[in-house]
């Protein structure tokens, strides 16, 4: 089988997801990053999506490959992922940033984590983030997301099914 991994990412976690991805198909996969892909996508037998996500948005570059090539994507087994920190069980998120008829489409669908990387975030998301660990409380509730690696074999088992 010749898969395919699309990702979006602002800071690099969203690659490393894909990365891990590949690691756990038996198959010749091809990663590429949503804005350099100009390949033909009939070559595939399963295209995975996969973006990070921000203030509730999908990366542009990840709804606009999904828009660009929604035809072919309709012809091919498709996994969905999101590099965010929403819990993969958390009602109606994947409809907020995925399109419903490929979410109905999909193989599987899932959020599987993220990481915060301070030292590469811009100075607007580290001050907020220093500045939510100051209020009292939040520490409480907040842990340092990871990235779920049982929801990538997930998603991992269902395309090589």
């Amino acid at each position: 089988m010749k898969i395919l991994i699309i990702y979006g990412t602002k800071y690099g976690c969203t690659k490393k997801c894909a990365q891990l991805l590949k690691d756990r198909l038996l198959s010749n996969v091809t990663i590429l990053e949503a804005t350099s892909c100009n390949l033909d996508l009939s070559q595939f037998d399963a295209i995975i999506i996969g973006g990070s996500v921000y203030m509730g948005k999908m990366r542009k570059e990840i709804t606009r490959f999904i828009k660009r090539n929604k035809h072919i994507l309709g012809q091919k087994r498709v996994g969905l992922f999101a590099c965010c920190y929403t819990p993969t069980d958390a009602e109606g998120f994947l409809e907020t940033i995925f399109p419903t008829d490929l979410l109905q489409h999909a193989v599987c669908a899932t959020t599987v984590g993220g990481e915060m990387d301070y030292q590469n975030m811009n100075f607007a998301y580290r001050k907020l983030f220093q500045s939510l660990k100051k209020i009292e409380g939040f520490n409480e509730g907040f842990s340092e997301p990871s990235i779920r690696i049982n929801d990538i074999q997930r998603l991992a088992d269902a395309i090589s099914k």
